[in-house]
């Protein structure tokens, strides 16, 4: 028992002279707090009323820990075990049963608000795919080439970007094999890939060898960092209204009960959030909390990880491994709960190792991060250390920061960086502010001390004003160079947006080169197809300079012209982009790919309208097929067709299917359209018509059914060709109709006149 039963209202009922007279059984309409939910089986009996499990359920009604009953072949729950608070009320004149049940007694619901889909495996489906970018120039030796090639099978990736010009030759780029396993979100690398630290202390180096690394992109659903967890409480069911800073974000239907909101989707920085809680009757309330987001931090549970471990590479310009230094990198960060994420880091080459640590701290008002780290460069030993904080909210943002190293440290790849790279000591500050929508100003100042002795030092101010209209920027700057000269700069900038379009104009002075002033447009491509430029033309002490540019989007690809004139020179460069996959022995020429991809196929029917996420997105070919692209892998992908674009006269098996792709592979989608064959005909017996009945027939396994009119006829509105044997039930009794459906091209075929005879048993 959960608390105490109603004996007292079960007795009142069971004393009261309607409920005497009416059996212990009955079919009542349910209501939970005033609200219904269908009809339920109600039994009453030895005081107690017992209600059907599956009605209960369909109800939302709390029903763990209950003791159950059956009851012939149904499963029935004591409503009087319900604790302390709730009333039940049996009204057999109205033919309901009314439950009241306070909010405590519900279950605590977890609410995500997150979007989410569901994930799934790809089909194996062998892909392949180039996507290319050809330019050539006017000047001399102003010819290049860049692919970026893949071959996916299921999780398989198969990836390379070779590239060629006349000057450095051929390059391989980056080539290697990758494996995503989307169970643990993490991808694993055989070949070429980046070895870099998140601490900012530690290096950076190409390497070629084996890797794996934390691979949130996988599931681009998942909010990596510390969301908020606001709690309330329904008396019956209602409706939850999310706002971030009184933008509403999300809205949920939460059954009564106690409910939890989490992955409420907020951006970073600080953020007011709202939460109305709206009952069936209109009544309302607020639920408040100010929350700091901050996409450094990790939330509670989750880690970040890279191990690496191969030989270095100089540059992707190279096609070996010049240095011959093996490298290895192993990083990983662990959200230790909402506020705490803490890391560690190791790297290590040849006569080198570089270990340190991180911390990431989410205060209320911003969050502060620091690492340690330490060196040995054969035996020579180095430090460093950075700290740095950062506050964000709608009218105000503060970063500030620091990293100091000393003479002797080193990281992985300083041996590839001339020491006017290698900073020593860096500081950095920036405030920025916002009292209004249209107005931001942006303070900030940088001091850098470089290995070889420079030093570099900046201070500016940039602003900005949306006018109604126009956009006007206006930035300052100073530049302090040790040793070298000091420079000031000014740039006023204004543009005039028109939809796709815009014009500007700027003017600059620049204590080093003087004083120049300018004018530019743009039109912006669409997103289909169709056409956009860009001219920018310049005056200065040095003379003008221009550069136009003109662009042409279409399905299979981009076309780019561009000239320029600096001083008395002039050139011009054509580029010629778009991609080329191959699958199911077939190829496709399209623009360049960013995501996954499937062919689908509607055999035997060109011209149909083919949609993803219910919008279309083109047709398909002469042969039935179209290339679908920017699919996102691993999800689920809703693929279609427009029924209006298939003619009435064919058959259409499914209008949509749910699929999944690879990461830059594909998969083949196949719709069954084809074309009715119908047919019709007059059954007779003993050379006159059967008068009306039913026939039935098999075509494939499957029972096809039709009428018999008065005179005999039938009708079917797809019947492929074959031999069949009809059986019919007829006012003339059973008969059995044998005939043959002809291969053919027409719509209709007609059988004549077909004779039948009487089926076994029957009775004239």
């Amino acid at each position: 028992m959960r608390g105490q039963k109603l004996t007292l209202i079960a007795i009142a009922l069971l004393a009261s002279s309607p409920l005497m007279a009416q059996p212990d059984r009955m079919l009542l309409e349910l209501c939970v707090n005033d609200s219904c939910h269908g009809t339920a089986f109600v039994v009453v009996r030895n005081q107690h009323i017992l209600v059907d499990e599956d009605a209960l359920k369909r109800a939302l009604l709390p029903l763990h820990g209950l003791p159950e009953q059956t009851i012939g072949s149904r499963k029935f729950i004591d409503l009087s075990t319900y604790d302390r608070g709730s009333k039940i009320q049996l009204d057999v004149g109205a033919g309901r049963l009314n439950v009241a049940l306070p909010a405590t007694a519900y279950d605590n619901h977890q609410v995500d608000l997150r979007p989410r889909r569901a994930r799934l495996l790809p089909t194996a489906v062998p892909s392949a795919f180039v996507n290319y970018a050809l330019t050539v120039g006017s000047g001399q030796n102003n010819v290049s080439a860049y692919l970026d090639a893949g071959y996916a099978y299921g999780r398989w990736l198969l990836h390379s970007n070779p590239s060629w010009n006349p000057t450095q030759g051929f390059s391989r780029g980056l080539s290697r094999l990758e494996y995503d396993d989307t169970d643990r979100n993490q991808r694993w690398t055989i070949g070429d890939q980046y070895a870099y630290s998140s601490d900012g202390l530690g290096g950076t180096a190409l390497l070629g060898g084996f890797g794996v690394a934390r691979a949130y992109d996988l599931d681009p659903y998942l909010i990596t960092y510390p969301q908020p967890t606001i709690s309330g409480l329904l008396q019956a069911p209602g409706t939850v209204s999310i706002y971030e800073n009184g933008v509403l974000v999300g809205q949920r239907q939460v059954p009564a009960g106690p409910f939890n909101l989490a992955s409420l989707g907020l951006g970073a920085g600080a953020n007011n959030v709202r939460v109305v809680v709206q009952d069936p009757f209109g009544g309302t309330s607020v639920l408040q909390q100010n929350y700091y987001g901050a996409s450094q931090m990790l939330a509670r549970g989750l880690s970040d990880y890279a191990y690496q471990l191969g030989v270095e590479r100089t540059s992707t310009l190279g096609n070996s491994y010049d240095t011959g230094r093996p490298v290895l990198l192993a990083r990983q960060n662990y959200g230790f709960s909402d506020n705490v994420t803490a890391g560690y880091r190791v790297e290590a080459e040849r006569g080198l190792v570089n270990a340190g640590s991180s911390l990431n701290l989410r205060l209320p008002v911003g969050i502060l991060s620091t690492a340690l780290a330490g060196s040995d460069a054969g035996g020579v030993h180095g430090h460093g250390s950075s700290l740095a904080f950062q506050y964000n909210n709608r009218f105000f943002n503060f970063a500030a920061g620091v990293q100091v190293y000393s003479s002797g440290y080193r990281r992985i790849g300083d041996e590839l960086l001339p020491a006017s790279f290698r900073a020593r000591r860096l500081g950095y500050a920036s405030a920025g502010w916002a009292p209004v929508a249209r107005l931001n100003m942006q303070l900030s100042a940088g001091d850098t001390l470089y290995a070889d002795g420079t030093r570099q030092r900046n201070i500016g101010l940039n602003s900005s004003v949306n006018l109604p209209g126009a956009i006007f920027t206006l930035s300052l700057n100073r530049q302090l160079n040790h040793p070298g000269t000091s420079d000031n700069q000014l740039l006023f900038n204004l543009v005039i947006p028109f939809g796709r379009s815009s014009i500007g104009f700027n003017a600059a002075h620049d204590a080093s080169t003087g004083n120049s002033y300018g004018f530019s447009a743009q039109h912006s491509l669409p997103t289909d197809s169709g056409w956009g430029y860009n001219v920018n033309v310049q005056n200065g002490n040095d003379g003008s300079f221009g550069i136009g540019q003109l662009d042409y989007q279409g399905r299979y690809g981009l076309v780019q012209l561009t000239g320029q004139r600096f001083g008395n020179q002039s050139d011009g460069n054509l580029l010629v982009s778009g991609s080329v996959v191959a699958m199911d022995d077939h190829l496709f020429a399209g623009r360049a790919l960013q995501g996954g991809y499937a062919l689908v196929q509607t055999p035997g029917m060109s011209g149909v309208e083919i949609t993803r996420e219910n919008q279309p997105i083109g047709k398909t070919d002469a042969n039935g097929n179209l290339l679908v692209t920017t699919l996102l892998p691993y999800q689920a992908n809703k693929v279609g067709i427009d029924q209006s674009s298939v003619p009435l006269q064919y058959q259409i098996d499914a209008t949509d299917q749910v699929i999944s792709v690879p990461r830059l592979g594909g998969t083949i989608v196949r719709f069954g359209v084809h074309a009715l064959h119908a047919a019709r005909g007059e059954l007779t017996l003993d050379d006159k018509p059967v008068k009306y009945g039913s026939a039935t027939l098999q075509v494939k396994g499957k029972p096809m059914k039709t009428l018999v009119g008065l005179d005999g006829s039938f009708y079917f509105s797809d019947l492929p060709a074959g031999h069949y044997t009809l059986q019919a039930e007829t006012s003339n009794g059973a008969v059995s109709c044998s005939f043959r459906m002809p291969t053919n091209t027409r719509p209709l075929t007609s059988l004549g006149r077909i004779g039948c005879i009487r089926s076994a048993g029957a009775t004239p």
